[in-house]
């Protein structure tokens, strides 16, 4: 089944399990869970989700495999209990792959911890702390 975009996009995460409501999602755009923060579509979707959309509304639900799901019995937000059943793997080939990029992090060089200025004094660390702004 083709989704209509933008839709709504329900979806467990499979880090964390919150499920996650994505309004005018459209197939390009990462998902990420608002508790964990992972890229909930980087996923083996066919292997971990069931995809189902509500005919009535258009609500996409992505849901883990061993959540409960009744065709008929179970209820969309809207009310409906029509269901059609969402094909993963067409769903995951068009939605956003996790972006992989070079990290800085592998170069010896790097520091975490910002050098002051040469032009600046050690001791001048301390008054940062001990100037009283007048309030």
């Amino acid at each position: 089944m083709t989704l209509k975009t933008p839709f709504e996009l329900l979806i467990e995460c499979g880090g964390c399990g919150l499920e996650n409501l994505i309004p005018g999602f459209v197939s390009g755009v990462p998902a990420v869970c608002n508790q964990c923060r992972e890229n909930m579509l980087a996923y083996d979707l066919p292997q971990t989700h069931q995809g189902h959309t509500c005919d009535s509304c258009g609500r996409a639900y992505l849901l883990k495999t061993e959540t409960e799901f009744v065709d008929g019995e179970s209820e969309c937000q809207c009310g409906s209990r029509d269901f059609t059943e969402l094909g993963l793997k067409d769903f995951a080939d068009q939605t956003a792959k996790p972006e992989t990029s070079e990290s800085d992090d592998d170069d010896p060089d790097f520091d975490w911890c910002r050098p002051a200025p040469d032009n600046s004094q050690q001791e001048d660390f301390n008054e940062i702390f001990d100037d009283n702004p007048g309030f």
